[in-house]
């Protein structure tokens, strides 16, 4: 990576870094952009270089991958056996990640909703990526039919996902996410996809 290159990822991280702790500490509405630079340690500017709106910089937050390299997806798939299990802990982690930060998920996924698929984030975020690629193994192994691309699967349990954090935010997060939503990916994933449900 070029030095310029490099610089600017760094000043893009740092924008994300602020206003994901101003998020988090103030809330999306209270936190303005001005506060986000300051944090940041740029110009205000600045951030127009990078985001259009705050909305834009919580959707970034969906996006980012924090550096996962080839060699952890890697392990990720060698140490945890099986289709149904690898898709288990995806979807764990990524309620762990919106208990911590619902109200920044839910101005982030209406603005992934707005926006569909974009050229930056082809794939989607890290968690769908690593669905996809889970049910791709799964095919190789023979235990996921291959009626449909690993892709479609995905996105259907993206759908799944949004569907049951709308919910579940709409009626004051009084319900136990994680159990309620592995619940339905279970149900789908025996009833769909997996010719053979592994132990």
């Amino acid at each position: 990576m070029k030095l310029r290159e490099k610089q600017k990822a760094e000043v893009k991280s740092s924008l994300i870094q602020a206003g994901e702790e101003l998020f988090r500490t103030k809330g999306f509405a209270e936190t303005t952009v001005e506060e986000i630079t300051g944090k940041a340690g740029v110009a205000r500017g600045t951030f127009y270089n990078y985001f259009q709106t705050k909305e834009d910089l919580a959707l970034e937050l969906l996006y980012e991958t924090e550096e996962i390299t080839t060699e952890q997806i890697e392990d990720f798939f060698t140490t945890i056996p099986g289709t149904v299990q690898q898709i288990q802990a995806i979807i764990t982690k990524s309620v762990e990640w919106t208990l911590k930060r619902p109200e920044l998920f839910l101005v982030a996924m209406i603005e992934k909703m707005k926006h569909g698929r974009t050229p930056e984030h082809p794939e989607g975020p890290l968690p769908r990526k690593m669905m996809t690629e889970a049910f791709r193994r799964g095919q190789v192994a023979g235990s996921v039919t291959k009626e449909r691309q690993p892709q479609k699967f995905a996105h259907d349990l993206d759908g799944l996902q949004m569907m049951h954090f709308l919910r579940w935010y709409h009626y004051g997060q009084q319900t136990d996410l994680l159990s309620e939503l592995l619940s339905s990916v279970n149900t789908y994933l025996s009833g769909a996809l997996i010719k053979e449900i592994e132990k």
